[in-house]
C-alpha cells in the first residue's frame, strides 16, 4: 500500500516532466530559441535605387537574417565562401545589370564576370595524413586581410553565430541536420569596409531583399 502511495506522489510529476520535453524538443525544431532564421523558400533580391536585381548564385538557403523587427543583420553561411566573394564584389560595384530576368519582380540580372578578384580563400589544415579542415581568409580590394575563419575558434568569434534548420523556415523535417557556422556580412562589412548593409524580408514577394552601401 505504502509502495502504491509513493508511485501517486511522483507520477504527476513524471507527466509534467515528459510533457516540459516534449515542448522544449518542439521549440527547438521550430526555432523559438533561435535569433536568426533562414528564408529556404524565398528569393534573393539585391536593391540599388529602389529597384530589385537576380543576385544568383546567391541563394536563401545560405542567408540568415535577424527575427528583430528593425535593423536586422545579414548572414551568410561560411561554407558557402565561394559566394561571399560576390557579395564583395557587389561592395565595390563590381559588376554590370543585364537583361530583365524571367521573374517579374526583378529589374535584371547582376552579372560579376567584370571582376576576378578573390575576395575569399580557402586553406586546408591538416590533423593528419587523412583528416583536415577548411579555414577562410578574407580580403578587402587592395588584398589586406580583413578576417580569417576557423572552425576551431568560433566560440572567440564575434562574427560568428550558429543557425540551426528549423519547420518554420521552409525546411521539411528530413532536412534539418545541424548547426551550421554564418559570417556576421553586416557587422563584418561596416568593421572592415565602412560599408551598410541593409536587409529585409518581402513577404508578399516572399524574398529576401539586401543593399551595400
Amino acid at each position: 500500500m505504502q509502495q502504491l502511495k509513493s508511485k501517486k506522489k511522483w507520477l504527476p510529476a513524471l507527466i509534467v516532466a515528459v510533457f516540459v520535453g516534449i515542448i522544449v524538443i518542439l521549440a527547438i525544431m521550430f526555432g523559438f530559441f533561435q535569433r536568426q532564421e533562414v528564408f529556404d523558400k524565398y528569393e534573393v533580391a539585391y536593391e540599388i535605387d529602389g529597384k530589385l536585381y537576380e543576385v544568383f548564385p546567391i541563394s536563401a538557403t545560405d542567408i540568415g537574417v535577424d527575427k528583430k523587427s528593425k535593423d536586422k543583420n545579414l548572414y551568410f553561411r561560411v561554407n558557402s565562401y565561394y559566394n561571399i566573394d560576390y557579395l564583395f564584389r557587389l561592395a565595390y560595384k563590381q559588376y554590370e545589370i543585364n537583361e530583365p530576368s524571367t521573374n517579374k519582380y526583378y529589374s535584371g540580372l547582376i552579372d560579376y564576370s567584370v571582376a576576378d578578384n578573390a575576395y575569399v580563400t580557402q586553406k586546408d589544415v591538416y590533423i593528419t595524413n587523412n583528416e583536415s579542415y577548411a579555414t577562410y581568409d578574407f580580403f578587402d580590394k587592395n588584398g589586406k586581410k580583413i578576417y580569417s575563419y576557423n572552425p576551431e575558434e568560433t566560440s572567440n568569434d564575434d562574427y560568428i553565430v550558429r543557425i540551426k534548420p528549423t519547420i518554420l523556415q521552409g525546411y521539411e523535417k528530413s532536412d534539418i541536420g545541424s548547426y551550421d557556422d554564418y559570417l556576421n556580412i553586416t557587422a563584418l562589412f561596416k568593421d572592415k569596409l565602412g560599408m551598410d548593409v541593409n536587409v529585409r524580408i518581402d513577404e508578399d514577394k516572399e524574398m529576401v531583399i539586401f543593399s551595400i552601401k
